[in-house]
């Protein structure tokens, strides 16, 4: 199986040195999407910020998933 590893940016810039092995693609969306949910939740309560991205590497540093999570509360 192939490890992954997770940087984050967007004011909270983590760099993962040890990666996480995961069965596949369809794994590593779903620990894109919690890992920007956390950081939606923790971070964007905690700092204001609303905006994060992921960017996901193989084990060759070879880029091969981003994602991107925004929340906006709008008072009409």
């Amino acid at each position: 199986m192939p490890r992954y590893f997770i940087d984050t940016a967007e004011h909270v810039a983590v760099r993962d040195d040890e990666g996480t092995v995961l069965p596949d693609r369809a794994a590593l969306r779903d620990l894109l999407r919690r890992t920007l949910t956390a950081l939606l939740h923790d971070e964007g309560e905690e700092t204001g910020v609303n905006d994060f991205t992921a960017r996901a590497y193989d084990e060759d540093g070879r880029l091969v998933m981003r994602a991107r999570a925004s929340f906006h509360v709008v008072d009409p």
